[in-house]
């Protein structure tokens, strides 16, 4: 190894898993240093801009668990496919995890219930460190406020993670309300208020934003509004045409692109992919359901949770049920993992080497409600799998 340079070190770790190089700290103390470098978690942050590692998390948030999409063979009906156990994060005083899907950015998890908790967490699932953010203020003077929105994204510009949150303050004094922005530099363990939100955050589709390119977006009554946390100004991004009127549409970010679900009133599902972010003209419409299978009636429960640019395939999840859709075959394809929670969310998600200030490795609750220490590392499970062909989906009308 000592024959390979320097330069070309750096270029293989970087390519690698975060859970191998977390390992690989451990092989000696060069390697130790150059993975811990903020300059090495920094490119490789980067260099992990897709993922096809799903979080699954059971309906008590007291079970997490790994699957990687990548181990699904789609022309073998019956097969046995690993799935990595994920340590939950237990501590007295912090909030349960959320269903997910929850706001997050390069593997770190903003973990609240928002405005049921003053407590806010950036977790990494990986690292199994977290770091507690200090308690916001609610109280304002001679306003009530409300919980509108939040989220966590990356500033490149200043080398920092920031989690915005969106509140409106309603004066009864003269009958006006006034939606607050404020920031949460993780540099400075601080929040900040900025000038005041130009939008009327009171007909958000979704309480959590998504970071993509330097911003966080949410939707709103008849756009997209984003937040750029360089600059903390906003800007405006439209909604694919004939989105805007219906009552149920979901803003997502899957491999690196802004994907909107319209669910429209006679069982129909639509998924939309903007090519080029901020440009209307790249809207792209993906897929378009109706009355598929065995999920007639409850389309509205049907949700894209990946898209593989690169394979042109779109992960959807159902219940507990996958399903993966081949784009340019309109084909269909139902995937079974038995032995998965019983009723879970799920959530694709990156694997981070950023190191926060607090631990979880040590001391857990387990069930009883007794202190135990736990591995740092779990075995593997294996878990069988079907897959069946449903049908072709609707194609564009």
């Amino acid at each position: 190894m000592s024959d390979i340079p320097t330069d070309l070190h750096h270029e293989i770790l970087r390519r690698l898993p975060a859970d191998s190089l977390l390992r690989f700290r451990a092989v000696c103390k060069w390697w130790r240093r150059l993975i811990d470098e903020p300059s090495f978690v920094r490119t490789h942050a980067a260099n992990q801009t897709s993922s096809t590692t799903l979080l699954i998390r059971n309906s008590t948030a007291t079970r997490f668990c790994s699957l990687n999409l990548d181990s699904l063979n789609f022309d073998d009906a019956h097969q046995v496919i690993d799935v990595m156990p994920v340590k939950a994060l237990f501590r007295v005083g912090l909030p349960r995890s959320p269903v997910l899907p929850v706001a997050c950015c390069n593997g770190l998890i903003l973990h609240s219930q928002y405005e049921n908790e003053k407590t806010w967490v950036i977790w990494n699932t990986l690292t199994r460190e977290f770091h507690e953010l200090p308690q916001f203020n609610t109280e304002f003077d001679d306003a009530d406020s409300c919980f509108r929105g939040g989220g966590i994204g990356y500033d490149s510009a200043s080398d920092d993670y920031k989690v915005v949150r969106i509140d409106s303050l309603d004066y009864d004094s003269d009958s006006r309300t006034v939606y607050q922005t404020s920031f949460y530099s993780l540099k400075m363990d601080s929040w900040t208020m900025t000038k005041d939100c130009p939008y009327d955050f009171s007909w958000m589709r979704q309480l959590t934003g998504v970071f993509l390119d330097g911003a966080l977006h949410w939707i709103l009554r008849n756009m997209i509004v984003a937040v750029v946390l360089e600059t903390e100004d906003y800007r405006e991004l439209p909604l694919p045409a004939n989105s805007a009127e219906l009552s149920d549409v979901h803003l997502d970010v899957l491999d690196g692109c802004l994907v909107v679900s319209c669910f429209y009133p006679m069982d129909r599902l639509d998924g939309w992919v903007m090519k080029d972010c901020g440009v209307e003209k790249s809207w792209v419409k993906l897929f378009s359901f109706r009355e598929v299978g065995d999920i007639v009636g409850v389309i509205w429960c049907l949700r894209p949770i990946a898209y593989i640019k690169s394979k042109g395939h779109v992960f959807l999840q159902h219940g507990d049920a996958f399903f993966r859709l081949d784009v340019e075959s309109n084909s269909l394809k139902k995937v079974i993992v038995r032995g998965l929670p019983r009723k879970f969310s799920s959530q694709i998600m990156v694997e981070s080497l950023l190191r926060l200030d607090q631990s979880c490795a040590v001391m857990v609750k387990n069930r009883a409600g007794m202190k135990r220490k736990r591995n740092t590392a779990d075995a593997r499970v294996k878990h069988s799998v079907s897959i069946v062909d449903v049908c072709s989906s609707e194609g564009d009308d």
